[in-house]
């Protein structure tokens, strides 16, 4: 039979086994980056691809709607603005005119561009410059405008749905919540009237339950909507290479971005798609995930055959073009200075158009 000593040394050792810290060895692995991949080609039905955009990426969702008219059937724009809202004047233009810039009053700078828009809108699509204007006629177009905004006025979103009523689009204007600037979404972690990043606010409505402004879109432009998806996604989120379409500091967009795939869709059914553009401040480098996550379109996607397709921009700094808030063009900043950035030869509007084409089957 052992001796106490011996049983007493014994104990101590399989306690200090028990209780050591794991060691770097049999650590289990970190997690790493999810791998990249190439975008894919997918079944797209032509007429359920639509866009949609909040803030730069909101004025963004407008140039490549009235553009590409025969491509997007309709569009959601959030705390955007009308079709060449800057005009040719630049940043400080944009920044006056259209939005991105609060006064000492609270209120968001702005100056109706409405009647200079209407006229280049008309005078390009008579050039052929961007697609038909009477493709607008009859098509789905949602806004949001927040009560609250102090970075988009919302008379600048009143100008919008005006424009939109004049090519006879057939508009929802949603503008009575106290939002501030940001993209409602049930799955937004601010309070509707909380300003600030990541912009991804949570609305309720009046009997408190929350709203669902993706939904609202998403039955304006497919009808009956199956159920959200409140669990787990069976669909896929990856990172997909955007350098092959030309993205790069000259365009200010990033390396990669991400696109969302139902099961369905990657089994050959045939889909629609929605592509989703982000605001200033919300790109991935700053924000994470949390645009892709939160902006609720996924749980409706996974459940109704929607390919969501979510570019991503980069911040830039001379010698590039100056956009410290990874904004999306619609002033007219890639490669320094273009002046077609809102018609379909614009310089970052190829880029998106390209990575559409090739989720659609065309490239």
């Amino acid at each position: 039979m052992p001796s106490q000593r011996k049983l007493s040394i014994l104990l101590v050792a399989v306690l200090a086994t028990i209780t050591a810290p794991m060691t770097a060895a049999a650590a289990p692995p970190e997690p790493g980056p999810a791998p990249v991949v190439r975008l894919q080609r997918y079944q797209i039905d032509p007429a359920k691809i639509f866009v949609a955009g909040i803030s730069s990426g909101g004025f963004a969702a407008v140039q490549m709607h009235v553009a590409h008219s025969s491509t997007f059937k309709g569009a959601a724009v959030y705390a955007g603005g009308v079709y060449w809202c800057a005009g040719a004047g630049g940043v400080a233009t944009a920044l006056t005119n259209c939005g991105g810039q609060t006064l000492p009053t609270g209120q968001a700078s702005y100056v109706s561009t409405l009647a200079q828009s209407q006229t280049y809108l008309e005078t390009q699509s008579a050039l052929g410059t961007i697609d038909p204007m009477s493709n607008l006629r009859g098509q789905p177009v949602y806004l949001w405008s927040g009560t609250q905004d102090a970075t988009v006025h919302p008379l600048e979103m009143a100008d919008l749905n005006a424009e939109y009523l004049r090519y006879g689009a057939k508009v929802r204007f949603d503008n009575t919540f106290p939002a501030a600037h940001g993209w409602e979404s049930p799955d937004g972690e601010l309070a509707c009237g909380t300003a600030g990043s990541p912009f991804m606010v949570r609305c309720l409505q009046q009997d408190g339950s929350p709203y669902d402004s993706v939904k609202t879109w998403l039955t304006m432009f497919l009808g009956s909507l199956s159920p959200r998806n409140n669990g787990k996604l069976q669909g896929s989120l990856m990172a997909f290479d955007q350098t092959e379409f030309g993205a790069g500091p000259n365009v200010s967009l990033a390396p990669t971005g991400s696109v969302f795939v139902p099961k369905s869709c990657a089994m050959g059914k045939t889909c629609g798609m929605v592509l989703a553009l982000h605001g200033c401040k919300q790109q991935a480098a700053l924000v994470g995930d949390k645009w892709v996550t939160q902006a609720g379109i996924n749980e409706w996607a996974d459940t109704n055959g929607l390919v969501v397709l979510y570019p991503d921009t980069v911040a830039t700094s001379a010698p590039d073009p100056t956009n410290p808030n990874a904004c999306f063009d619609w002033w007219g900043y890639s490669n320094q200075l273009d002046p077609d950035y809102a018609l379909k030869s614009g310089a970052q509007m190829q880029v998106l158009y390209s990575m559409v084409q090739r989720v659609a089957g065309v490239q």
